[in-house]
């Protein structure tokens, strides 16, 4: 296979001009090129123009959407959710937009005979747009944060009190080495986006890389199902143009030369400008991201020690006393079956009801500010209004008594240190003599 730099002069079908003017429409809403200046450090808030007239106008797109056709007035906060409604609207809106331009322009510009120059061009935004995509995802993986490993908690949580998604973050959290290898495969093929040359090797990456990511995401219900699917057709998009001859290499094993885009720059200030904003984009997006995920890593990546912590341990409950009376465990909701105290400043608790409105996976989850000198955390949990102050002491070296008051309830828990380890944290094998 060898690669060489032509511009295809034959005239398009009717059914290529349709698809492509569908898709410079789509994909350049999608995208918006002209938010990217919004991201460069230092200057970006000075550069973001462009980018608040735009998402201003989509959020105006969508109330107006969701007020009118949708019937519905829903306010949706950022959650992290990359499928909410405003999310799903927008891609409609854009869709619409995408159709009705295409028939616009088809009817007046139906004797054009070909679009080389504006689908090179528009390959050029697909492809950077894919690097920054692959680049973001892959760099967090490599430095595996994106799916951190398992905490002891959701270690100790009941497998059927997670969702589909939390399901699929601890399965690839559980195995760094796993997280790494996808992450270099993003990165990789993000690299390769950043020339003509190897875009369809790129593209060939990706198509396989991307369309796992949305297989898990929408056979394990993660929600970013709208966006990776975008992605996917942009590689799919890059891809297209060589099919013919990626078949007659792989299935006819025939020696091909695949078409390379020409970007017709004749003047010499065209030539420097491709350049340096080439080098300004990799600076950018290549080289400051991966600094600030190897940073945020070194860091301590998902959740940073940095402040003093009372211990770290899986904690059964042996005793639990309020105001000098012993409670069991099934007969007061009051009472801990379990404590976690994570490696950092956070924890949770099991306890009965397991299905209160303040629980996340039947566990009840808490955040502490620890003073090792007088022995005492200051716990607060997760709703904000229950705030109290316990002294911890340690009878030994897997007994740890907490004191202290809840309220005007004084209160005497004696927990004990859970030895035997989590068979999710055990090393890879390389002999297994039986199925375990």
């Amino acid at each position: 296979m060898d690669a060489s730099a032509t511009l295809t002069q034959r005239s398009w079908k009717w059914e290529e001009k349709v698809a492509f003017r569908f898709f410079f429409i789509f994909f350049l809403l999608y995208i918006a090129p002209w938010t990217w200046p919004s991201s460069i450090p230092f200057t970006g808030d000075l550069l973001s123009f462009f980018n608040d007239l735009h998402w201003g106008a989509a959020e105006w797109l969508i109330q107006l959407a969701k007020k009118h056709i949708l019937h519905t007035d829903i306010k949706i906060a950022p959650n992290g959710s990359g499928d909410t409604i405003d999310d799903w609207t927008w891609n409609g809106i854009m869709l619409s937009f995408a159709v009705l331009g295409t028939l616009i322009w088809s009817v007046a510009d139906a004797r054009r005979r070909e679009y080389n120059a504006l689908f090179t061009w528009l390959q050029v935004i697909v492809r950077y747009q894919l690097a920054m995509s692959m680049f973001t995802y892959g760099f967090i993986k490599i430095f595996p944060m994106q799916m951190p490993e398992p905490s002891i908690s959701q270690l100790a949580t009941p497998l059927g009190e997670f969702t589909a998604m939390r399901f699929a973050w601890l399965f690839i959290g559980s195995s760094p080495s796993y997280e790494v290898f996808s992450g270099i495969c993003e990165a990789l093929g993000g690299l390769l986006m950043l020339s003509r040359r190897t875009t369809a090797l790129g593209a060939i990456i990706l198509v396989g890389v991307i369309g796992h990511v949305v297989a898990l995401n929408f056979f394990f219900d993660i929600q970013v199902k709208l966006y990776s699917t975008a992605l996917l057709l942009m590689a799919i998009f890059l891809l297209v143009p060589h099919i013919q001859k990626l078949w007659a290499l792989f299935i006819q094993n025939q020696y091909v030369k695949l078409n390379i885009p020409v970007i017709n720059l004749t003047k010499n200030w065209q030539r420097i400008t491709r350049i340096a904003l080439k080098m300004l984009f990799i600076i950018v997006f290549c080289l400051v991201s991966f600094y600030e995920n190897m940073s945020a890593y070194l860091a301590g990546g998902y959740m940073a020690v940095n402040k003093p912590t009372v211990a770290e341990g899986f904690f059964n409950v042996e005793s639990f006393e309020v105001n000098q009376k012993p409670l069991t465990l099934y007969g007061d909701t009051t009472r801990w079956d379990n404590i976690i105290f994570e490696k950092w400043n956070n924890g949770s608790i099991k306890r009965e009801p397991a299905d209160s409105p303040l629980m996340r996976y039947g566990r009840e989850y808490f955040s502490y500010k620890a003073d090792t000198a007088k022995k005492t955390f200051e716990m607060q949990y997760k709703d904000s209004t229950r705030n109290f102050i316990l002294h911890y002491t340690n009878p030994d070296s897997t007994r740890m008594l907490l004191s202290g008051k809840s309220g005007n309830d004084s209160l005497r828990i004696l927990l004990r240190r859970k030895t035997q380890p989590f068979r999710l944290n055990e090393p890879m094998h390389w002999v297994h003599n039986s199925i375990r």
